[in-house]
């Protein structure tokens, strides 16, 4: 068996602690014109893998289906269509490489429900499983090392996320400190792969607020062309602003439809702290952006808009985007 396939037999039995004669499902987002020829290379290169999947699993005599469906919107947090919900009932495992995320959707959360054990997988490609890519890794390390973030948060009302450009204070609800380990072998278990991150809720109608500032390169679904600086305050994002206005009129068509522009999209809905030693700055710069793994860089942080219903929240919107910020400090207040 080569590095790739065992690799992926690894996610299986490892990350996912499979057991003989469970069911395994992979879910595979198709492209259509309507998701625009942007996405289509993503969708290319999700299919490439997850067909790889299937067939690796056949190969070592799992019993595993793939889920195939069209997503009516291009972009993460929008819910599965009825027929991938029938597609998915009475799975054991669930592997979800797709292009736009549902992670925090009413789908995973229906799964989750049902005992499924869910890798969330969204950007997924062949090469993550490579030698040196962020599948190779030490896990129950790496699991040790989030826990005592989140162990931090846990014992946190307020955290202060500061770099250049960025100085935020946002008062989380320690209770929903997360530890997203890669490790998802209980039923009920969800989380991205590859870990990790901890995480945790931002107090609706709180006082969270500041500024934070993406680096060109970096981003949300997709890398921004420059510097984008966001406000917060009050726990919601109040303004987004470039240097000059040809960014803000780039912001205006490509960003603010995705945080100002529908009801509550605009809520701070994550504080997110990446904690993956493989992943960094040059790991993104070799193979490109993807919030999967941007978000997971030891040493960054991420803020995200939208649903945060997933995890203990109460805003059920059908957006969530994940903004990184790489080279920050964090500081931890009772």
């Amino acid at each position: 068996m080569n590095t790739i396939d065992r690799a992926i037999m690894n996610a299986l039995t490892v990350n996912l602690g499979y057991r003989e004669n469970e069911k395994v499902g992979v879910v595979f987002q198709e492209w259509s014109t309507a998701v625009g020829e942007d996405y289509r290379k993503k969708f290319m290169e999700s299919e490439e893998l997850c067909q790889r999947m299937i067939f690796v699993f056949h190969s070592n005599d799992v019993p595993a289906v793939l889920l195939p469906y069209v997503p009516v919107e291009a972009r993460n947090g929008a819910d599965a269509v009825p027929e991938l919900y029938e597609m998915a009932k009475g799975l054991d495992v669930l592997f979800m490489p797709v292009v736009f995320s549902l992670t925090h959707t009413p789908f995973r959360k229906a799964m989750t429900s049902h005992g499924a054990r869910i890798a969330s997988m969204p950007g997924f490609t062949l090469e993550m499983f490579e030698q040196g890519g962020p599948m190779d890794t030490d896990y129950e390390k790496l699991a040790v090392d989030t826990h005592k973030i989140q162990q931090k948060l846990a014992a946190s009302r307020f955290v202060q996320v500061t770099a250049p450009g960025t100085d935020m204070r946002i008062e989380i609800v320690p209770e929903t400190a997360h530890a997203s380990t890669g490790m998802l072998d209980k039923p009920g278990a969800f989380g991205n792969l590859p870990g990790a991150e901890a995480y945790a809720l931002p107090l609706e109608g709180g006082t969270s607020g500041g500024y934070f500032t993406v680096p060109t390169g970096w981003g949300g679904q997709i890398p921004l062309p420059f510097p984008v600086k966001f406000t917060v305050v009050n726990n919601r994002f109040v303004n987004i602003e470039g240097a000059d206005t040809e960014q803000q009129a780039w912001i205006d068509q490509h960003i603010k439809p995705l945080i100002m522009e529908q009801e509550n999209f605009n809520v701070l809905a994550e504080l997110g702290i990446g904690t993956n030693p493989n992943l960094n700055e040059e790991y993104i710069s070799k193979h490109g952006w993807g919030i999967l793994t941007a978000e997971k860089i030891s040493g960054s942080a991420h803020f995200a808009n939208g649903n945060n219903a997933g995890f203990g929240g109460k805003n059920n919107v059908p957006v969530h985007i994940d903004w990184v910020v790489p080279g920050v400090k964090i500081s931890y207040q009772e």
